[in-house]
């Protein structure tokens, strides 16, 4: 398991799994301070590799599965305490399910209406944007809520775009090759997300520090 502290300036990394290659950044840009939270999972042959920003995992009940599982998830506040305990309650609840024997699709709401009714009695009407990509058993889903946006590159290269207020889970099955998650405040428009998705690490972290506001990215390369 890796952890990256919420106090660090910078958060960033990659990873390879057997069928992906992950980048991810998350900036405060000439903000005082991060209010995005950025989770990572990824799930193996009963191994788990978890980055988020959040300080708290509750390993109880955890289901380790033979399968293997990628999650990936960005929490956006103007509360840097509603994105922690978001975040926290999300990847607490997608650990404890083996989505790779079930519809993903069922497992997302399932977690994302949990963590909703949460956060709404913790915080009394705090709001999130919350972008959801899940991997598992070859296919793809995704899930956005509160304005959440996720970017999905298909086989035939054409860009699909699918953002919500209210939360929405979408199917794409295996017919995809590149996802991109961002920030609401990171400008960018599906003419300009491929090349976004080939930017080198260091000028997209260039790029996010210039923004007035918290802005992160998660790129997902099928491999």
């Amino acid at each position: 398991m890796v952890m990256a502290s919420g106090n660090e300036p910078q958060i960033k990394g990659s990873v390879r799994s057997q069928d992906l290659s992950v980048s991810w950044i998350s900036e405060s840009g000439t903000a005082e301070k991060n209010t995005d939270r950025v989770c990572i999972l990824m799930m193996a042959n009963g191994q788990i590799r978890l980055t988020m920003q959040s300080s708290t995992i509750d390993l109880k009940g955890m289901r380790l599965t033979k399968g293997h599982i990628c999650v990936f998830a960005l929490f956006e506040s103007s509360d840097d305490e509603v994105a922690d305990k978001a975040s926290e309650i999300f990847m607490n609840m997608i650990m404890r399910y083996d989505i790779t024997k079930k519809p993903s699709a069922d497992v997302l709401r399932k977690c994302m209406s949990k963590t909703e009714k949460k956060i709404d009695k913790e915080f009394k009407g705090s709001g999130y944007k919350a972008s959801v990509a899940a991997f598992a058993a070859k296919d793809l889903t995704v899930c956005t809520a509160g304005g959440g946006r996720v970017f999905i590159i298909s086989d035939d290269d054409s860009i699909q775009e699918t953002a919500s207020d209210e939360m929405e889970i979408l199917p794409i099955g295996q017919t995809w090759k590149n996802v991109m998650m961002a920030s609401g405040s990171y400008p960018v428009s599906c003419d300009q997300v491929k090349h976004d998705l080939r930017l080198p690490i260091g000028n997209m972290i260039t790029k996010l520090r210039s923004l007035p506001h918290p802005s992160s990215v998660i790129r997902v390369q099928r491999i």
